[in-house]
């Protein structure tokens, strides 16, 4: 491991921020009017990204525009196509400028572990902030109580889990899905160092 623990602290709070606001925004915004909303991150990743120490990009004016009209599209598209009217919530608007904010410190935070110390790996990056995310999943589990349905389930798991039936992942909450992919992420990770 070349970066120290801290590093990968703030990337972790900031991935699962990120995750559980939005996936937490859409109890009170419908999917049309959050996809709206998302697709506003690329101008937030562009702005991020000439403020982030080790980084300051500087984009053209005319890469700005192009931002500006994809965004514009997506939201005609994403409201076109809508087939529910629009519904908003001041929390859900809340949580999901929240989530916005997070995600465009995301990918820049990983590009500047990247750039302060090149040595990093990939699998570097995704298992230790997969190890770090794992406790930071727990609290809120616990706090909507999904971690008592996760232990009553577990039982049944493990025999779809032998038997190969994966459609009950369809039916577990975001945060157990999220949990339950980390651990499967962190034990492939953990496979593919030691190999």
């Amino acid at each position: 491991m070349v970066n120290p623990w801290k590093t990968y602290v703030k990337l972790s709070a900031v991935l699962m921020g990120s995750h559980d606001l939005t996936k937490g925004s859409l109890a009170f915004l419908n999917y049309p009017v959050q996809l709206m909303f998302k697709s506003t991150k690329v101008l937030l990743v562009m702005v991020m990204g000439a403020f982030i120490p080790g980084l300051r990009r500087k984009y053209p004016a005319h890469e700005y525009v192009s931002a500006i009209l994809l965004v514009l599209g997506l939201i005609l598209f994403t409201l076109a196509d809508a087939q529910t009217s629009p519904s908003f919530s001041v929390i859900g608007v809340i949580m999901v400028i929240a989530a916005l904010v997070m995600d465009s410190f995301l990918g820049n935070l990983q590009e500047v572990i990247f750039n302060m110390n090149p040595e990093t790996t990939q699998m570097e990056m995704l298992f230790c902030s997969t190890v770090v995310g794992l406790p930071l999943l727990i609290p809120p589990m616990v706090l909507t109580g999904e971690v008592f349905e996760a232990w009553n389930s577990c039982s049944e798991v493990m025999i779809c889990l032998c038997s190969l039936d994966y459609h009950w992942l369809e039916e577990l909450g975001c945060s157990l899905r999220s949990l339950f992919m980390r651990v499967i992420l962190l034990f492939s990770s953990a496979v593919s160092v030691n190999n």
